[in-house]
């Protein structure tokens, strides 16, 4: 036996064991235990068909057969820190300001992680948190600041791919490998010897692309990489390789993204293949992990009564409209995974309604029977997974929102889905997006000028969840002055230390007329 199939028959053998052995076998009124993993860079799309054909994902199928598949689930903010801020207050970026991978929660916010530790629930958070202030790189922040300056460079490395080890090497993201063996443990050990209920997390990095190391210490994460052993997992003939509009065509937000993405070059048919290709396998590593997870539940007898979550930050666009990464409202970047799996909760169920990462938060505290937080901008999902009829069926919002405001995009960004349209809107007289999602799932086509009342329409709904221009205002504010106390920190060194950021080769062409064009930025100068 393969070692592939050997992965797939224990898939399977855990659903018939699970089901075997019935929905729940706690006593009435046990709180269930809550388990979630959250990855980096998950395209939702992968977790159900078609998307889900073209990779093995044995372990969210597991979910997916046993629990509840959301098929539009989507980020509040396609970049690491923002989303999850937004997934562990329950408010929307705006509310909260969190406005790039720098400036995002203050360390002493309450989680509901918090709210279950005080409400009797044995706690603890593995691996990738990434939701206060103060992380990732200086390159990061200095981009998401000056976003707004007349200039153009390239600040990610060309996006490349990378195989290592052979039919054997399985364990590549050794970090993520060894955070999974410490939650299988703790599970194993503490979890499975408490008496309380119990709540876990365990945040992966993958499948977020690695950092380019041949770049130098500023590189950003422009690797996809991974090992034969996992490429085996990919049905190549499912690659998709998506369209792109010409540049000229190309909205001016979306031609930055691509520009300072440095995906503005040419690309071969075959090269955007391998990189999509690379991406699917480093999802498989991912939901290997995932497995493991299940795996402990499984052994330790646990799994009966406990709540299993999967989602991510956001997505990855993997070469779709020109760009890798994340930082867009297209499908690739902002649509999520998100799966539940849990005792008292309907299996093989496909939920269409919308819903996005602020809604976890008030649905853990009804999962846990802790009553509501006020002022969270997210519904409990409980109602809709639920078999029990005592969850009030009250309707839902029709509508999801996401918004961004950091690196790689020179607009705040702010887009609302609602029934069949997704409508982007930006402040500053950036003209609008609308894209027709029964119609356009590639979303190729900017329909606004031909529906100007729903552009009406829904531009007045979104007005009603957040004043944009005013947020936009307080985001051009921020940036200038974050920006200018970063600078004077820095004295006689400033010129030195931004010309050597990740943008350093388009930025030392020119150093002089850069600093001149943050000058008139900053000062209004010239």
């Amino acid at each position: 036996i393969t070692c592939s199939s050997a992965m797939d028959t224990l898939a399977l053998a855990l659903i018939f064991l699970f089901q075997f052995n019935g929905q729940s076998s706690c006593q009435e009124g046990t709180r269930p235990n809550i388990v979630m993993v959250m990855s980096d860079a998950f395209d939702g799309r992968l977790t159900f068909d078609p998307g889900s054909k073209v990779v093995q994902l044995p372990y969210i199928n597991y979910l997916r057969e046993l629990g509840s598949t959301f098929l539009d689930a989507y980020t509040n903010s396609p970049i690491c820190c923002p989303s999850r801020a937004a997934m562990w207050s329950g408010q929307f970026v705006h509310l909260s300001q969190s406005w790039n991978n720098f400036k995002c929660l203050d360390g002493n916010v309450t989680t509901w992680m918090d709210l279950l530790e005080a409400n009797g629930y044995f706690t603890k958070m593995m691996g990738k948190l990434d939701y206060t202030s103060g992380s990732h790189s200086v390159s990061n922040r200095v981009e998401a600041w000056t976003r707004d300056v007349q200039f153009l460079l390239r600040q990610e490395g060309r996006p490349v791919t990378q195989l290592v080890g052979n039919m054997s090497t399985v364990r590549i993201m050794r970090k993520d490998w060894e955070n999974t063996d410490k939650a299988a443990r703790w599970l194993r050990q503490r979890a499975a010897s408490s008496h309380k209920p119990f709540a876990l997390y365990l945040g992966l990095n993958l499948p977020h692309p690695y950092k380019t190391e041949s770049l130098g210490p500023t590189a950003g994460g422009s690797t996809f990489l991974t090992s034969p052993y996992w490429l085996e997992k990919v049905s190549s003939d499912l690659i998709s390789v998506p369209k792109w509009l010409p540049v000229a065509d190309m909205h001016p937000v979306d031609y930055y993204s691509t520009y300072t993405k440095n995906c503005s070059g040419a690309f071969t048919e075959a090269e955007v293949k391998r990189i999509r290709a690379f991406y699917y396998a480093m999802c498989a590593e991912a939901d290997a992990m995932l497995g493991q997870v299940i795996s402990a539940l499984r052994e330790t007898g646990l799994l009966n009564n406990t709540v299993v979550i999967f989602t991510a930050d956001h997505g990855e666009l993997a070469m779709e409209h020109r760009q890798f990464y994340k930082m867009s409202m297209f499908e690739g970047s902002s649509h999520v995974p998100l799966l539940i799996m849990g005792p008292e909760m309907m299996s093989g169920l496909q939920v269409k309604q919308l819903v996005s990462l602020v809604d976890i938060y008030p649905t853990v505290l009804d999962i846990a029977g802790i009553p509501a937080v006020l002022n969270l901008s997210g519904h409990s999902l409980l109602p809709l997974l639920s078999k029990s009829t005592a969850f009030s069926k009250k309707e839902r919002p029709h509508w999801i929102f996401s918004e961004y405001h950091g690196c790689n995009v020179n607009a705040s960004t702010y887009m609302l889905r609602s029934g069949r349209w997704k409508y982007i809107a930006y402040a500053d007289g950036v003209s609008p997006q609308l894209f027709d999602l029964r119609l356009d799932k590639e979303e190729l086509h900017n329909v606004v000028l031909r529906f100007p009342h729903v552009q009406a329409q829904l531009d007045k709904l979104l007005c009603s969840i957040v004043d944009y221009p005013k947020v936009s205002k307080a985001v051009h504010i921020y940036n200038k002055k974050a920006f200018g106390d970063w600078r004077n920190s820095l004295g006689r060194n400033y010129s030195l230390v931004i010309a050597n950021l990740r943008w350093h080769v388009d930025w030392q062409k020119d150093a002089l007329a850069n600093e001149r064009a943050i000058d008139k930025w900053l000062y209004g100068s010239s």
